[in-house]
């Protein structure tokens, strides 16, 4: 499971003088893809998501499972079942695969909630360096070239700060060790939508006898 980072465009608007052009402005570029993949951190976060989905994953299982059972006895007594005995039969394997259905969608809903919840610390500490790098250092704006839809097509690698932001990054990690985030709640009001890593097939669904 890998979360996307969809990029943080950091414009340091106040220092801009409408009058100044773009070339007197002191300006920078990240990679945040890189500092996401390199900060500390990242592989504890990923090894809370990876716990909190297996979980999700065991009970999307067991409701499989049981759905499966119901269908493989439904087809082996089908034979000697009377008609209202199969439709009766049917039924039954209908409404447990409605409730399997909304079952997922709220598993599903889950796993995004727990991979956010996971990764959103590293996302606010990147977020935190790059304004404290650009107040620092005065410059007027830090692109990310990771940011989707990102036009820029040639950039001078002297202005890449995205070793800088990692090194501001680690050595706050050297000097304070924060209490990890409590973990997020493994329920929800509602189902609304990526799947849990490994998920278990789902049944083929019941037939009409």
């Amino acid at each position: 499971m890998i979360v996307r980072f969809r990029g943080l465009l950091v414009a340091a608007l106040l220092t801009l003088v409408a009058a100044t052009p773009l070339a007197a402005q002191k300006v920078g570029f990240v990679d945040t893809r890189k500092i996401l993949q390199e900060m500390p951190g990242r592989a504890q976060a990923e090894e809370r998501m990876r716990i909190a989905v297996e979980a999700l994953g065991a009970r999307q299982k067991v409701m499989v499972d049981s759905l499966n059972a119901m269908m493989a006895s439904f087809e082996a007594d089908s034979a000697t079942l009377t008609q209202v005995d199969k439709v009766a039969r049917f039924t039954a394997l209908q409404q447990y695969d409605a409730r399997y259905r909304d079952t997922l969608e709220v598993l599903e809903q889950e796993a995004q909630e727990q991979q956010a919840a996971a990764m959103q610390p590293l996302f606010d500490l990147i977020r935190i360096s790059l304004d404290d790098l650009r107040q620092a250092e005065g410059f007027a704006m830090i692109f990310d070239v990771a940011s989707q839809g990102n036009n820029i097509v040639s950039m001078d690698r002297n202005l890449d700060l995205s070793d800088r932001v990692l090194a501001r990054i680690r050595a706050q990690a050297t000097t304070a060790r924060p209490t990890p985030p409590a973990a997020a709640p493994t329920t929800t009001a509602r189902p609304t939508t990526p799947p849990p890593a490994g998920p278990v097939a789902g049944p083929t669904g019941a037939r009409r006898p």
